[in-house]
């Protein structure tokens, strides 16, 4: 819970520290004086970045005071800087035990939205399994401030407590265990949860598929025990308009790799694989509490890549939902058959626009690591108000190239095209496979979220596992689409 100049008993308090120490102000002389000696002895607390821990006894409890560092001698400035100071706070705030923190922003020098979405990132945890474990979660944030207006101020807290609860859902989807979140439990899970007068909720089994011959999604789920699904949610906020942005995320609940199966290594964590489809599902759960005036399809086809004697072939040609025939040349490269078929429907139900998340290549991490999001596309406009809307909340994409001579790399001796491109430039073609399937008067973004979906190590501020990457961006496009 985040709250603006609420009442309470914090048991932290957090000010932003420089040479002048204005932030004294606000607290008693005597937590002044312990203050000061402190900053003293240690002037480094104040230099921008160090975030400082003082704990002072007050009667019989112990008070701990975070002291955010506001010193700046560089030139360098900007709010992914910013947004990292706010998880550094959260971080220490959560190693420190604390249950309500006071956070004084006006101390702080700090953009107010950056500030409470560091904050709300940070403060998480999965724990779901463990027998004997206590939660670090704060209970309460509660912003001090008396230079914003107490309801706009309000307001942002309640749009960003509502991101946030997208994208905590989303994490805890991705978080769970392969054999706990299979396809069918992901859709129960979506049935659960998307409900309203403006929600329609659509699921597609196994002989649903079949039916409507989507080759891609029923190939790659032919090996598993659990079966393939096709999950579509839509929002409905301006029923005036026609204009529907489709989401479209890779919903793979696990992959082993099929019959062209992973290393031991490479199979960890690929509990992850569905982190697309989580997402998308995440942008629902944050617009039904957002209440946008948008229209968003959220398309999530489910399958479990698992070799068995019924699992597809190297070799195999697979005919598509749109018709297209596909040689597949590695079952590794799931992801984009089913995002195909994905991309068809939503197009079938109506979308013009489409953005598409998938953890889909190892060569994307090759090349980008876990900081930025690969992003590829066929409108460059469209691909520039999304880089835009993503460097406002913070999360960083990097667009790759799109060459024709890319493309070609694509094409199969046997079929219409080839699952795969060869051993260079693996995350373009990727892309550039579901490419194939967007009609001409679609516009339409893909983002490889395969090393920026999840922290299979911790990173500086101790954060591990899903990440949520994506909601925060889609859902800032859409807010400037009004």
């Amino acid at each position: 819970m985040i709250t603006c100049n609420g009442s309470g008993n914090p048991d932290a308090v957090v000010l932003g520290t420089d040479r002048r120490l204005r932030a004294l102000s606000l607290v008693t002389e005597e937590e002044g004086a312990l203050i000061r000696a402190y900053t003293d002895k240690h002037p480094s607390a104040m230099k921008v970045g160090n975030v400082s821990v003082l704990r002072a006894l007050q009667g019989d409890t112990i008070k701990t005071y975070f002291l955010a560092g506001t010193e700046d001698d560089s030139k360098e400035r900007g709010t992914f800087r910013e947004f990292d100071r706010a998880k550094k706070i959260m971080a220490a705030a959560m190693k420190e035990d604390v249950g309500e923190l006071a956070v004084y922003i006006d101390t702080l020098d700090m953009d107010v939205e950056t500030l409470i979405d560091g904050l709300l990132y940070g403060n998480y945890e999965y724990n779901q399994y463990k027998t004997k474990s206590k939660s670090k979660v704060l209970k309460n944030i509660n912003l001090i401030t008396s230079s914003l207006k107490s309801k706009d101020f309000n307001t942002l807290c309640y749009v960003y407590s509502s991101i946030y609860e997208g994208i905590y859902f989303a994490r805890d989807l991705v978080n769970m265990p392969p054999n706990d979140m299979t396809p069918r439990k992901f859709v129960d899970t979506a049935t659960a949860v998307c409900t309203g007068d403006n929600i329609f909720v659509e699921v597609l089994n196994k002989w649903n598929l079949e039916k409507r011959n989507m080759g891609g999604i029923v190939s790659v789920g032919k090996g598993s025990m659990n079966p393939p699904q096709l999950l579509s949610v839509a929002y409905t906020g301006d029923p005036e308009s026609r204009d529907v942005l489709a989401v479209v995320g890779k919903g793979i609940t696990y992959d082993s790799g099929g019959l062209s199966l992973k290393t031991r290594a490479g199979q960890l964590n690929m509990k992850s694989d569905m982190a697309g489809a989580a997402t998308a599902l995440g942008i629902i759960r944050a617009l039904m509490l957002l209440k946008y005036p948008v229209n968003v399809l959220a398309v999530m086809p489910l399958a479990e890549n698992i070799p068995s004697g019924m699992s597809y072939h190297v070799d195999d040609v697979i005919t598509m939902f749109d018709g297209t025939t596909v040689e597949v040349k590695n079952t590794d490269a799931e992801g984009r058959l089913v995002l195909a078929d994905a991309v068809s429907y939503a197009q079938s139900k109506g979308a013009k626009r489409i953005i598409d998340l998938a953890t889909l290549t190892g060569a994307c991490v090759t090349a980008l690591g876990s900081v930025r999001t690969g992003m590829i596309g066929n409108d460059q406009e469209f691909m520039n108000r999304f880089f835009a809307a993503a460097a406002q909340v913070n999360e960083k994409v990097w667009q790759l190239p799109a060459d024709e001579e890319y493309e070609r790399q694509l094409k199969s001796r046997v079929a219409d095209i080839s699952n795969v491109g060869g051993p260079e430039a693996g995350a373009i073609t990727a892309g550039l496979f579901i490419k194939h399937f967007i009609q001409e008067n679609t516009s339409w973004i893909h983002l490889d979220i395969a090393g920026t979906a999840f922290r299979d190590k911790k990173d500086e501020n101790g954060f591990y596992g899903a990440t949520g990457v994506g909601i925060k961006s889609v859902l800032r496009l859409l807010r400037g689409d009004k």
